[in-house]
């Protein structure tokens, strides 16, 4: 027993395996963040297992999709075996001796691929299965394609060695002009001792054949050195071209047939890393670590001297002139938004008001008013959003966007209320708009993940000097681009527009007044994104007030960038700088002196109820006078008043809560506040005011929409079944007796 026991430990891919836990232990973390992917721990919040367990490729999850995957982790794969076998094959100089030693290495090195292999398919059929509702027929198909893209790949992979193999051998014998018997001499004479070989008993040579190692100790360390360093030289050059090629395909990006899934940009990009990691360590050895250091200043230089500007901007501003940017502190705000540009914006936004009330009572009276709130929280918000809406709408009578004076939120209920609104504008105009179909509900929940993480992988990092042009005005191509022409694809192009486009329709009442609100990183301060002037949005309307100075928490965007062009900033950077959930999208760099930078409305107020409470406030007369009634419409992506159950908690749990409770509780506080703030707004409106709150409620708990931006089918149906639980018949019930009610 424990002679075998021994020949299994000298066993080549056993020997493998212990070698990569004992050296460059760095180069497992990525097949660690492959297999916690799969397994939904790592980056679960984003749904990074959907990635690779549901390649999408123009659109579809289809073949070819699941192709380019396989293909791209056969690219891993052998980055990986080229990698550790630059680095480890010192130590197993048999394999010189070998025919095709690259072949017999990876053949040995196979344990952890074909383990994540097996795994991941195994997990892949039981996604499709119950998350993606696919059948069985579908999901062989998918499995198919992988295999056949991930072989195609070691195919030519091992093609190529085979020839370097070949010539390997020629030029070593054209070089010294000897046969290759006298060859063998050479290479066995003087011999000498390799203290880093280990001991290997027996490797496979084929996949189904063990043979013993050859005893080397009889041949030339130095001629087998050499041997090894013409095949890591074949090996560099196939981590060359791979990064080539990624170069390129970030040049491409910008044509839709070019967009691989993300997680074969991912693994195209993990390759090309760990291939770089490898070929630095084995060259620079001793000095990896100065050079790193050096790199990584200049590299910060370059990004401070903006040599590589990689900041992300608002498609459409103006970012040409920086001694025109208006000045970001108090005492410009203080004197842009004073008083009398208050009375002025106000005054403005009541004669919106009255046309408004002459379009839904045009023979008089005092119509029901509504404002509508949309929060935050990715595809799942949006898709949530665009159903409360359409069905909404449809109760109604088509009255609901006709009664809305405002909507404002945050993040993907914003993006969702967008599409809505453009649609009904459509409509108005004539076009053969059909509101409650399901296809626009379709359009709004698919995928944008793949297109931002697969512009993260390859824009981002191998060409930051990637640009556009909007006019005059150069921007970069990153993964916030990649999100808005997704986004453009998804819905057809028909949020292809500007703020400004929208602003004569909302000056005529023809749709409601819509709010993009983002959080300036700085200071907290309120991005009040809107094409009518809304000064008065940008501090609390006091009732007594005896200071010199207005209490600014907000922007009035559109009036303090009034030399950048705010009106023709593009809708859906206007919705990015509302969504951009942290890492996922980049923070958008804004043209003031000194630039600021903007992020996720959400941080500030996920539901939009703090800038609807304001307007109330600030219009609580003319509402009184002229309305009969206000109906406050919240369109929320969790439920309110939940309280999540208390689990044990392990070491980690404890030393990481303080830094996470904000995170997880952030939308109470804000809801504690904002009930707070309502209960003030209902002593303001003397006519009836009503709240109701229409709340996404998973079938079961555990089965709740992920927070991010992709859905499967599973969650697409789960959010639209959601709008017929008791509490949301309810609501629905309410909102239409009040509005046939006078």
């Amino acid at each position: 027993m424990k002679k075998q026991l021994l020949r299994l430990y000298h066993f080549f891919p056993i020997q493998l395996l212990l070698m990569h836990f004992r050296r460059y232990q760095i180069l497992l973390v990525f097949w660690f963040i492959l297999f916690s992917t799969v397994n939904g721990n790592f980056a679960s919040v984003f749904g990074a297992a959907s990635l690779i367990l549901a390649p999408e490729y123009l659109g579809k999850v289809s073949f070819y999709s699941a192709s380019i995957l396989g293909f791209a982790m056969g690219v891993f794969v052998m980055s990986w075996n080229i990698t550790t076998f630059i680095l480890h094959s010192k130590r197993f100089k048999f394999l010189a001796t070998t025919t095709q030693p690259f072949f017999k290495y990876c053949l040995n090195n196979s344990l952890i691929p074909l383990s994540f292999l097996i795994f991941m398919l195994v997990k892949e059929i039981n996604y499709q299965k119950f998350n993606e509702l696919t059948g069985t027929t579908n999901i062989l198909f998918l499995i198919e394609g992988f295999l056949v893209g991930y072989l195609l790949c070691i195919f030519i992979s091992f093609f190529y060695f085979f020839n370097a193999d070949k010539t390997i051998l020629r030029d070593m014998q054209r070089k010294m002009g000897v046969p290759r018997k006298i060859l063998y001499q050479i290479m066995t004479k003087e011999a000498q001792v390799d203290e880093d070989a280990l001991p290997v008993g027996s490797y496979l040579n084929t996949v189904w054949k063990i043979r013993r190692a050859r005893n080397v100790d009889h041949y030339n360390k130095f001629f087998l050195d050499s041997i090894f360093k013409k095949h890591h030289f074949a090996a560099t050059l196939t981590v060359g071209f791979a990064l080539i090629l990624l170069i390129i395909m970030g040049y491409l990006t910008s044509y839709q047939v070019f967009r691989i899934p993300a997680a074969a940009s991912v693994l195209g990009f993990f390759s090309v890393l760990i291939a770089f990691s490898g070929a630095f360590v084995y060259m620079m050895r001793s000095w990896a670590i100065p050079v790193i250091a050096g790199a990584t200043l200049l590299l910060n230089w370059m990004i401070t001297h903006q040599v590589i500007d990689t900041r992300s901007k608002a498609y459409g501003m103006d970012y040409l002139n920086p001694a025109q940017r208006p000045a970001y502190n108090f005492a410009h705000f203080n004197q842009l938004f004073n008083t009398r540009q208050v009375d002025s914006d106000m005054y403005r936004t009541r004669q919106i008001l009255e046309r408004w009330k002459a379009r839904v009572a045009p023979e008089g009276g005092r119509p029901k008013m509504i404002l509508i709130n949309v929060s935050g929280g990715g595809s799942r918000a949006a898709s949530w959003t665009m159903n409360v809406l359409q069905y909404a709408d449809s109760i109604l009578g088509g009255g609901l966007m006709k009664h809305t004076v405002l909507i404002t939120g945050a993040s993907g209920g914003i993006m969702g209320a967008s599409y809505f609104r453009e649609l009904y504008l459509e409509k108005q105009e004539g076009k053969p708009i059909d509101l409650y179909s399901k296809e626009y509900t379709a359009d709004i929940s698919s995928d944008l993940l793949n297109a931002v993480l697969s512009s993260y992988a390859i824009n981002d990092f191998f060409t930051p000097f990637h640009h556009f042009h909007i006019g005059k005005n150069q921007y970069p191509v990153d993964r916030g681009y990649a999100f808005e022409q997704q986004l453009e694809t998804n819905l057809d192009g028909v949020l292809n527009k500007t703020i400004g486009d929208y602003a004569e329709p909302e000056r005529n009442a023809e749709i409601p007044m819509l709010i993009y609100n983002s959080t300036v990183t700085e200071d907290g301060r309120l991005m009040i994104i809107s094409p009518q002037p809304v000064s008065y949005l940008t501090a609390p309307q006091y009732e007594h007030y005896n200071r010199a100075v207005r209490d600014i928490d907000g922007i009035d965007f559109c009036r303090f960038f009034a030399g950048q062009d705010p009106l023709d900033l593009r809708v859906t950077s206007a919705i990015r700088m509302c969504a951009t959930f942290p890492y996922v999208l980049p923070n958008v760099y804004l043209p003031s002196n000194p630039i600021v930078d903007v992020m996720d409305a959400g941080l500030r107020d996920n539901f939009g109820e703090q800038t609807s409470l304001r307007f109330l406030h600030v219009f609580a007369s003319w509402i009184n006078a002229n309305t009969s009634g206000v109906i406050f419409i919240q369109i929320r992506d969790s439920k309110k008043n939940d309280i999540l159950p208390i689990e044990s908690k392990g070491l980690g749990g404890i030393l990481m809560e303080p830094l996470f409770t904000l995170q997880h509780n952030l939308s109470a506080f804000q809801d504690f506040n904002q009930d707070e703030l309502y209960s003030n707004a209902e002593k303001l409106i003397h006519v009836d005011m009503n709240r109701l709150i229409f709340q996404y409620v998973p079938e079961t708990h555990d089965k709740t929409a992920a927070l991010n931006l992709h859905l499967t089918s599973r969650e697409k149906v789960d959010i639209a079944a959601a709008l017929y639980n008791s509490t949301n018949r309810s609501a629905f019930r309410f909102l239409a007796r009040e509005m046939r009610q006078p």
